[in-house]
């Protein structure tokens, strides 16, 4: 069954993130961000392309009745059921390869990839797919 609630609700927080990110795309690039500042950006990318895989397995489950059980396993799920474009497929393998490399290889410093990532606007991408996921579900309904 849908929960709306949580759907409203993890809209808001996506279109949050978004606006923060916009908020650092749109700084000076002269000017250099703290350490601090910096891991506050990484972290709300990781958040915002963590929520897209869990509401996009949300929808596998109660568009397809397919269960994902890894956020890993979404993108061929979501191919395969043709949920996403060719296009969008491989943005969202960009954003989520970029989130891997954040969260994995955090010694590493891969800010100036995010900082490409984030110049790009890609994590627009999200707040599309949401909107086109809920219309989705809400067409089940009629």
């Amino acid at each position: 069954m849908r929960d709306r609630n949580w759907e409203a609700s993890l809209y808001e927080h996506q279109h949050e993130m978004i606006k923060r990110l916009d908020v650092h795309r749109q700084k000076d690039r002269n000017d250099q961000l703290t350490q601090d500042e910096i891991m506050a950006v990484e972290h709300t990318f990781q958040l915002l392309v963590a929520s897209m895989l869990d509401f996009a397995r949300y929808v596998l489950k109660h568009h397809y009745d397919v269960a994902v059980e890894r956020r890993d396993q979404v993108l061929d799920a979501l191919i395969e059921h043709k949920d996403v474009t060719y296009e969008q497929g491989q943005q969202i393998r960009v954003l989520v390869e970029l989130r891997q490399k954040i969260l994995f290889d955090y010694l590493d410093e891969n800010f100036t990839e995010l900082s490409s990532a984030l110049s790009l606007r890609r994590y627009a991408l999200v707040e599309v797919l949401t909107k086109e996921w809920t219309s989705r579900l809400g067409q089940e309904e009629r």
